[in-house]
């Protein structure tokens, strides 16, 4: 059918006898037509007649006339339909030369080869054109009604192969605009599946590789020592030593930045800068594995030395002061090696000795490294148990206080008590601080311990007070860690201790050590100061140990000096031990704080301190720590020791 679209055609006639081109345009053109050609077409073609097809003729009496007809109505977007050709036309192409140059310009152009019984037959028409959809033969003399169906025949066939064309072109465009719109979802599938399995493979915070790749590469480093056991690997554990505390006084976003920072303080200490993807044999590889803790795999080394060498590299990296935010912080590590020549086969065995060894390093005073041995395993699964237990016997209510008289050296009266934690195991009967208290800090358990031991330690002065009239006037000391000065809200838990016992902010006495009172003196000197807004005293403990700064004790208005009992115990033999505690107390006094000496286990000891006008003591040579029982028995029998 012909398009709704088309209703004007334009026709060239290329012809060299004037008369057929008159003939011609008396069929073709509407003010010409006959009324029976008319009601004929309308029985050929239906409801559309000649009239609702209006048709342009254009003429030329040589091919070449013809041609130039042809790509100029081309170029301006109007091309011909179709075109009468003569078959013969001298002097200049005939019928076949010119349709061929015709074609050449236009293919689509439908062509009546306009012949006479003398002239070329259909064959040789054939031979020299070829076979074609696109001609047909027109004989004449030309019959009115035949050149009216070939002309409406030919341009619905131009119009119909038009309109596929066009839509075989939009089917074409679709397609390729579909295929690059699915080429382009495929590569972006492509790109989201690599970028998620490097997600996967890859922490987020440092883009270092993960714990996952970290095991794949641990295991085929492993694997490959198996076959070639003189090709040695060595697997670093490191720690990142009081992050913890960084974590809980600055924020996560620093102790983030902190993690940034290392990581990449780790790539520059290795000997080939490593990727978060699979990398070939032979080169070393760090990951986060988790928190503040990282590991390091280095392939094909000498033996342990080379390790060793690197971790003492890391260190010192490490232990540079980082720039945070404007702020200064210090941090060191904890290192753990341990090689391939314990013939591991399982990525998870390493793991796990080089852990250990971890953890041996920071026992051994954090800041350095450790290598692995059979001892430490053992260790590992006994430190595992113990803190299983621990947690357990903060449920089972395992913990239970002694207490230590602390004296007045001017008087000898009782002064108050220092209460100290100790653990009845059910397995392991009594054990000491100093084989639980480090575990408890490591492990985060020190936070709720240390929450019960001040509570307990108010209620039962409370106890004492409203038992013992003279026993009002007594105070009990407490030690905080300092993983407890970093609770954001220690003031509200002393403030909500001290309303819970009853007792009076002045019977309270708190222990911070030297080392956490100078390490974040911006932060602790207002801490600080809302504590004693509650009344309670302040007491630094083991003073002489740390790196005091005169001028941030200034600015704490700390109330007590406690002398450490190291000085204590040598000051009667050695004169530079005697001229510290000397210079401690007369410190003190200058700058308004009384002093308290502990561990004094002598009567010398207790002259010399008397003599050097320090104001109280406490130690072995007065009275152990005490439980609650003995403690009564001896407020009951209004003891008084002399020093």
């Amino acid at each position: 059918m012909r398009s709704e679209e088309q209703k004007s055609y334009r026709l060239l006639i290329i012809d060299d006898n004037e008369s057929i081109h008159d003939d011609l345009r008396k069929i073709l053109l509407p003010a010409q037509a006959d009324a029976g050609l008319m009601e004929d077409e309308t029985i050929l073609f239906g409801s559309i007649s000649p009239h609702s097809v209006e048709f342009t003729v254009d003429s030329a009496f040589q091919g070449q006339e013809g041609l130039l007809l042809l790509q100029k109505a081309k170029d301006a977007g109007q091309p011909f339909v179709l075109a009468f050709v003569d078959i013969r036309m001298p002097p200049g192409w005939d019928g076949i030369e010119t349709i061929t140059h015709l074609w050449n310009t236009d293919p689509d152009l439908q062509v009546v080869i306009c012949t006479a019984h003398s002239d070329y037959t259909w064959t040789d028409i054939e031979n020299k054109l070829g076979i074609s959809n696109n001609f047909v033969i027109l004989k004449k003399p030309f019959d009115p009604i035949e050149v009216t169906q070939l002309v409406h025949a030919l341009t619905s066939k131009w119009t119909s192969a038009r309109q596929a064309r066009l839509r075989m072109e939009e089917l074409d465009l679709l397609v390729e605009e579909r295929t690059a719109e699915l080429n382009h979802a495929v590569n972006e599938l492509e790109r989201a599946k690599r970028a998620a399995e490097q997600a996967a493979l890859q922490d987020p915070l440092t883009k270092l590789p993960n714990r996952r790749l970290f095991q794949t590469r641990l295991n085929q480093a492993l694997q490959h020592v198996l076959h070639q056991p003189a090709d040695l690997c060595a697997l670093l554990y490191l720690d990142l030593d009081g992050f913890k505390v960084i974590n809980y006084s600055l924020g996560h976003l620093v102790g983030d930045e902190v993690l940034v920072e290392a990581a990449r303080r780790l790539e520059s200490c290795f000997r080939r800068e490593c990727t978060p993807e699979f990398a070939p044999r032979g080169e070393d590889i760090i990951a986060r594995l988790g928190g503040d803790e990282f590991a390091v795999l280095m392939e094909k080394i000498r033996d342990v030395s080379d390790a060793l060498r690197v971790a003492h590299r890391i260190c010192d990296t490490l232990a540079e002061p980082f720039s945070i935010r404007g702020r200064e912080v210090v941090i060191s590590c904890s290192i753990g090696i341990t090689t391939s020549a314990s013939r591991y086969t399982a990525p998870e065995n390493m793991l796990r000795d080089a852990d250990t060894a971890m953890y041996r390093a920071k026992s051994l005073g954090r800041g350095g490294c450790a290598l692995f041995d059979q001892s430490m395993h053992l260790h590992a699964v006994d430190r595992l148990q113990k803190e299983y237990e621990m947690r357990q016997a903060i449920e089972r209510e395992e913990f239970f206080l002694c207490y230590q008289p602390i004296l007045s050296l001017t008087d000898g009266k009782l002064n108050g008590f220092e209460a100290l934690i100790r653990w009845r195991s059910l397995p392991r009967g009594i054990v000491a601080p100093m084989d639980f208290i480090p575990l408890a800090e490591e492990t985060g358990l020190i936070v709720p311990i240390g929450t019960w031991v001040l509570q307990e330690a108010c209620r039962q002065l409370r106890r004492w007070q409203d038992r013992f009239g003279e026993a009002a006037e007594l105070s009990i000391s407490v030690n905080l860690s300092a993983l407890q000065f970093t609770q954001s809200n220690l003031v509200e838990i002393v403030r909500q201790a001290l309303s819970d016992s009853g007792i009076q902010g002045h019977s309270l006495r708190l222990e911070l050590t030297e080392s956490v009172a100078m390490e974040e003196p911006e932060r602790m000197a207002p801490l600080l100061r809302e504590l004693q807004k509650l009344g309670v005293r302040l007491s630094i403990d083991d003073f002489g140990t740390g790196y005091s700064s005169l001028s941030h004790l200034h600015r704490f208005s700390v109330d007590t000096l406690k002398v450490d009992r190291s000085f204590i115990k040598s000051m009667e033999l050695n004169e530079r031990s005697l001229d510290i505690v000397r210079t401690i107390v007369s410190l003190a006094h200058n700058m308004g704080m009384e002093v308290i000496a502990e561990g004094a286990e002598t009567a010398m000891q207790a002259s010399l301190l008397r003599g050097m006008k320090c104001d109280c003591v406490q130690g072995f040579f007065f009275s152990k720590p005490l439980e609650a029982e003995a403690i009564d028995a001896l407020l009951a029998a209004k003891w008084h020791p002399q020093p």
